[in-house]
């Protein structure tokens, strides 16, 4: 958690902002808070000079009603949250061209911030995150939809269990950016063997993504997107991935869910009995965190609720806590994506791998809470 810059928007809607959460390439998270509620929360909000762009802002819409519909809270997503929140909020904002959702905000740090904080996590940890996410992607699955949004960025380590902040390629992107003539370019940070071929990801494809967390949460490194970009596409498609440093209780598994060939991954249900039958959020009753990341995440939920009681802006990082702008080690994955950027024209439909799943609406209004439990 950080102080404002000075070109930070300081409202939005209804809601005062206090301080930066932490940023990704398409999006700036902020802390706020309503007056009329007691209850920080998480505003999202798009970069502008993506907002500008017709098919960012497709996408963005589209994967904000993904999320909503995936954690089955409302039929139809609002821009505001809370119950007792005007639901025409975002209407209420001082410009126009803001894209951005609200969410309730809940102590937490990134996986990259975790790993750049102590280090790899241990093997209790890791069986608690992996079945969490598994769960989210079970749910998914069942619907139809696939949520390349797993990236070290997008899962959250809250002290009740694991949640994800964003579902959807523009969450977990490494890169977008817009191009000439309107053009929007979102470059994943961990692509998959068959998208490598240039096929669809399907489910088979997160678990692949899954693999690849998994293994970078037990050892804080990445197999095969880990080292030059450039050949990274050939590292996917193509290296067995060294696994000799996950641990051996975990190290069928990984290797399973980085086969090659899509049919030959598990399925999420499956991983997550695996990992943890009883299930993630009964695993995590009484900690699961290690004792340094507890008390960060303590301490930012402590700032927060300062900064809420007093009305005021956070001005400066309290002494020996987490950066939440912070995306991990400089050579982590979150900075080393692989493969070509994927383009799409302003005026492109909401359909392949960079945008929501076919059939998704890509016309509904933004708001969908963008940080969510895994339940």
């Amino acid at each position: 958690m950080e102080a404002l810059r000075q070109d930070d928007p300081r409202r939005f809607g209804p809601y005062t902002v206090l301080a930066r959460l932490r940023e990704t390439a398409s999006a700036v998270q902020y802390l706020a808070h309503a007056a009329t509620a007691p209850d920080a929360v998480v505003i999202t909000a798009a970069r502008p000079e993506l907002a500008a762009l017709p098919a960012f802002r497709r996408r963005f819409q589209a994967e904000a009603d993904t999320a909503d519909r995936l954690t089955g809270d409302r039929a139809r997503p609002k821009p505001a949250v809370a119950d007792d929140t005007p639901s025409d909020a975002a209407d209420e904002s001082p410009d126009e061209d803001l894209l951005w959702t609200a969410g309730p905000y809940v102590p937490a740090l990134t996986l990259a911030e975790a790993i750049g904080t102590t280090g790899p996590l241990p093997e209790r940890a890791v069986r608690i995150l992996g079945a969490g996410i598994a769960e989210t992607l079970s749910r998914a699955h069942a619907t139809g939809a696939v949520l390349q949004g797993l990236a070290p960025r997008t899962v959250l380590l809250a002290g009740d269990g694991p949640r994800l902040t964003a579902f959807g390629p523009l969450g977990a992107a490494a890169a977008a950016e817009a191009r000439p003539g309107g053009q929007l370019s979102v470059r994943l940070g961990y692509l998959t063997p068959e998208q490598v071929a240039g096929e669809e990801p399907g489910p088979a494809s997160d678990l692949f993504v899954l693999g690849l967390l998994l293994a970078y949460a037990a050892t804080g490194t990445t197999p095969l997107a880990d080292g030059p970009a450039a050949e990274g596409a050939e590292r996917i498609a193509r290296t067995a991935p060294e696994l000799g440093a996950v641990p051996e209780e975990l190290r069928d598994l990984v290797a399973r869910c980085l086969e090659k060939a899509p049919a030959d991954r598990p399925s999420a249900g499956t991983v997550a009995a695996e990992l943890a039958l009883e299930g993630a959020a009964g695993m995590a009753k009484g900690g699961w965190l290690p004792e340094a990341l507890a008390a960060a995440v303590a301490e930012q939920g402590a700032r927060a609720r300062e900064a809420v009681a007093s009305g005021r802006p956070i001005e400066e990082p309290a002494d020996g806590s987490v950066p939440a702008s912070s995306e991990g080690p400089a050579e982590g994955p979150a900075d080393a994506p692989v493969g070509a950027p994927v383009d799409a024209p302003a005026d492109a439909a909401a359909e392949g791998p960079v945008d929501a799943p076919p059939g998704e609406p890509v016309d509904t209004p933004p708001g969908a809470p963008t940080d969510r439990p895994i339940p």
